[in-house]
């Protein structure tokens, strides 16, 4: 079916855009310490991949089925819930765009609203972040065979899981700044901004299971960060291997799945033919 061929080709395209610019995203880190401002625009660009590859108000992101062609009901259904959760991600981060431009302002020149400002922050952010991981998640569900497409998006969901952390920790900095261990960062700039870097690495590091010194562990905020963090990775990294361990592979003919191995060739199939059909003797 041409439509369902397209949502896939417009899935895959997100896939690889998304993994990209993550991977492009954390090999900057190092740099980044340089320039801590640019954290927020790099989590502005990761969320709105979706909102431009993704997006069902785009004109090539409509999807239009031909003249010969009807839509099932059933997958009309789901088209209809595929749209509404893509508005709703469209709405989300044009909110996040309007909270991290006002939050950062606010914590150079107003410490004290931007502590107060610091939940509506992180709430928005993670209804934004969660709800591209949840849409990531059931693609990936959807996705009907095992691919090199599937792989980049599981591996994108993933770091997006990482990702949330940073943004996570880097609220709570602000909220409980004596629920870290960070030295100074030596830029005129507030811990919010200059200490981003350091988050969004310790965020990867609770991912990981590897743990971060930046996170004091006495700290009751810390601990609940870096668990919260830890549990949504292993979970996330669960509910992938039991979707895809049911999936068909795809060998040489991407839209068609693998045949059984004993019907490869014409000799295995009249074996297994013969072999069923054998009697039992007494």
């Amino acid at each position: 079916m041409a439509l369902l061929s397209q949502l896939l080709q417009q899935r895959h395209a997100y896939y690889r855009a998304l993994l990209a610019v993550e991977v492009i995203g954390l090999v900057s880190l190092r740099g980044l310490e340089n320039a801590p401002r640019l954290v927020s625009v790099m989590y502005l660009v990761i969320s709105g991949v979706a909102v431009l590859l993704d997006s069902p108000l785009l004109p090539q992101n409509r999807l239009k089925p031909t003249e010969n062609e009807s839509i099932p009901q059933r997958l009309e259904h789901r088209l209809h819930k595929a749209l509404r959760r893509r508005k709703v991600v469209v709405i989300a981060w044009m909110l996040a765009l309007v909270i991290e431009v006002i939050w950062q302002v606010a914590l150079v020149f107003n410490p004290a609203l931007a502590v107060q400002l610091s939940v509506a922050h992180l709430v928005i952010w993670l209804v934004l972040m969660l709800q591209l991981l949840w849409g990531v998640i059931t693609a990936l569900a959807e996705e009907p065979l095992f691919n090199g497409d599937l792989i980049m998006g599981a591996a994108a969901g993933y770091l997006l899981v990482g990702f949330t952390g940073g943004i996570v920790l880097n609220s709570l900095l602000v909220l409980d700044p004596a629920a870290f261990n960070l030295a100074a960062h030596g830029q005129a700039l507030p811990d919010g901004i200059g200490h981003a870097p350091a988050m969004l690495g310790a965020a990867f590091a609770s991912l990981t299971t590897m743990g971060s010194p930046v996170l004091k562990a006495g700290s009751l905020t810390s601990l609940t960060a870096s668990v919260g963090i830890t549990i949504v990775g292993q979970l996330y990294v669960a509910i992938l291997i039991a979707g895809v361990l049911g999936k068909p592979r795809a060998l040489g003919q991407p839209d068609r799945p693998v045949a059984a191995p004993e019907a490869e060739h014409l000799q295995g199939r009249r074996a297994v033919t013969r072999s069923r059909l054998r009697l039992p003797r007494r």
